[in-house]
């Protein structure tokens, strides 16, 4: 996959995303299905990532410090509004990222991620956006079990 295919790609995941980000009512950020979930407010902010800004990191391996377990720092709350704005600042990480980066090294070169993951970007690109959208269709779960109006075509054309 070319990068400008890749950009397109990720593209299109997002929209859907900020059709159902638009939907979640403002009382329900402190929501969550159960007692080990995330919150509403911490799944759209972590949404937010999605795409460029794990790329980012795993190309430049500039990952947050983990904690003193030895595992990720907390994952931060916000609204709705700060979740579309760090969505829109992801898609701008992902083409400005993109822009510096040859066909060739997009293709082959090797990056890892602090897990224990080491691939080509560009498989590692299609694992975060298939994260990004595990966690949309997370989003949709949510959205449904509160019984707002989404269906199939809000999780897949926005």
């Amino acid at each position: 996959m070319k990068k400008d295919e890749f950009i397109q790609y990720s593209l299109d995941a997002f929209k859907p995303a900020e059709t159902m980000l638009k939907m979640i009512p403002a009382d329900k950020l402190d929501w969550k299905p159960g007692p080990t979930f995330m919150t509403m407010g911490q799944l759209i902010c972590h949404l937010g990532e999605g795409i460029g800004s794990e790329l980012r990191m795993a190309i430049t391996n500039s990952w947050p410090q983990m904690d003193t377990a030895g595992g990720p720092p907390p994952t931060p709350s916000c609204n709705v509004q700060e979740a579309l704005a760090k969505l829109e600042k992801d898609k701008t990480t992902l083409r400005e990222l993109l822009a510096g980066i040859s066909e060739e090294d997009f293709a082959n070169k090797m990056v890892s991620v602090p897990w224990g993951w080491q691939s080509k970007m560009e498989r590692m690109a299609l694992d975060f956006r298939d994260h990004f959208v595990h966690h949309k269709m997370q989003l949709f779960t949510y959205l449904k079990l509160l019984g707002l109006p989404v269906n199939t075509q809000t999780l897949y054309m926005g």
